[in-house]
């Protein structure tokens, strides 16, 4: 059984705090039990702190965002595809070896990707080629 404070609230409602969570403020925040009570009452809605109340209403009321931007435009980046023979050859060889069960056949992306129809189903095909791991020494 879990062991608790009993505290009443002003309106005399009567609140069961956990023993357990007032320890864990007490010995992280170095507080007294009185003060561990009260920032889990306010922590959980029971109590109304107004300092924190106050800062928060301050905190919205300055919203404001910071937007750091560089004073040199940068220009997009293109980067050129590196010609992969290999990779061209094979989806060549796939699409050419499709066309006996195949429809539709076309090859979107030279080293990359067959797209295709069999029995009216449409069918995708990307081929990746997996780098060979570094040999460290």
């Amino acid at each position: 059984m879990e062991k608790h404070f009993k505290y009443e609230l002003d309106n005399g409602k009567v609140v069961n705090v956990p023993l357990d969570a007032v320890d864990n403020l007490k010995k992280h925040l170095q507080i007294s039990t009185n003060e561990a009570i009260m920032v889990w009452l306010e922590d959980n809605g029971y109590e109304v702190n107004e300092e924190l109340e106050n800062l928060d209403k301050e905190a919205k009321a300055h919203k404001s965002k910071n937007v750091v931007k560089s004073k040199v435009d940068r220009k997009p980046v293109v980067r050129e595809r590196k010609p992969n023979p290999t990779k061209e050859n094979i989806i060549q060889v796939v699409a050419n070896a499709l066309k006996d069960i195949a429809t539709d056949i076309n090859i979107e992306n030279v080293g990359k990707i067959i797209t295709f129809k069999v029995e009216n189903k449409e069918f995708k095909l990307d081929l990746t080629e997996k780098r060979v791991k570094k040999v460290s020494n």
